[in-house]
This record gives C-alpha cells, sequence and structure tokens, in this order.
C-alpha cells in the first residue's frame, strides 16, 4: 500500500496490472495489441504527469524572460510587445493544471511573437537563445514519449 502516491504511482500501478495480470490471459492477437496500445499511454500518461506543470512552469519563466529581451532590443516588434501584454494581464499563479496550461499558451504567443522579430532583425544571438527554448521543449516530449513504437504495426 502507497502512503502517499503520487498520479504518476497511480498510473504506473495501473501499467503493471495491464502488463503482469491481464496480458498473460489474453490469447487473442488483436486485445494484445489493444493491450500494448494502453501501455504506451499509461507510460506517457505517468511521464506528463510526474514533470508537466513543472516544465510548463519553467518554460514559461524561460520564454517570456526572451520575449523581455527582444522587446528591449532593437528586434522588438508590436507583436512582442502586444504578446507580453497579454501575458502579463492574463497570468495567474494558480498551480492547478488548466491555469498553468492556459499561461503557458500566453507565454507561447510571446515566443513566437519574439522569434519572429529576431529573425526579422536578422539577429543571430537572439535567435540562437529563441532557439535554445524550443530544445528544452523538444526534449521535454522526447522524455514524455520514451521509447514509443507502433504497435501491432509491421
Amino acid at each position: 500500500m502507497l502512503s502517499r502516491p503520487t498520479t504518476e504511482q497511480i498510473i504506473l500501478d495501473c501499467r503493471s496490472e495491464l502488463l503482469n495480470t491481464i496480458d498473460p490471459a489474453v490469447e487473442a492477437p488483436q486485445v494484445k495489441i489493444a493491450i500494448q496500445m494502453m501501455e504506451n499511454v499509461l507510460r506517457n500518461c505517468a511521464e506528463r504527469a510526474a514533470h508537466e506543470i513543472a516544465w510548463m512552469h519553467e518554460e514559461t519563466e524561460s520564454i517570456v524572460a526572451f520575449a523581455r529581451t527582444v522587446a528591449d532590443s532593437p528586434a522588438t516588434s508590436a507583436a512582442v510587445v502586444t504578446a507580453l501584454a497579454a501575458h502579463d494581464r492574463g497570468r495567474t499563479s494558480s498551480l492547478h493544471l488548466a491555469d498553468v496550461s492556459a499561461n503557458y499558451d500566453l507565454a507561447g504567443e510571446c515566443l513566437s511573437a519574439a522569434l519572429e522579430a529576431a529573425m526579422a532583425a536578422g539577429d543571430d544571438e537572439l535567435h540562437r537563445a529563441g532557439r535554445s527554448i524550443l530544445e528544452v521543449r523538444l526534449a521535454h516530449e522526447n522524455q514524455i514519449m520514451g521509447d514509443w513504437g507502433f504497435v501491432g504495426r509491421a
């Protein structure tokens, strides 16, 4: 029995039950494929549950800092200023997933506008800084996906 079960652990326990109890009792190939597909989804959900809010919060902070740097540079644009203003008006300190996700969406608009402005200005340093934020995002997505594979596909 878990004394402090996290969402990640509950999902991983369901995944274990699926793999260790249900899968061995199943013989139908179509059902085995469905079990493997569910296992993939459960593994990905567990990883997200463990990190999603922290990742969005951290990425939001770095995105907004980058957008402010662009806004304070000669590369700035009206779109960057507008996106930052919308972020500042709409952000919340709530840690509920829906609210963190909304903050992340607002930051995404800041990133888009800031990257576009940096590229339009031909500022290689700002462009590299923006790309490094995208690399962190991609690393998080890859961590969620793990060793995702197409189950039942030859």
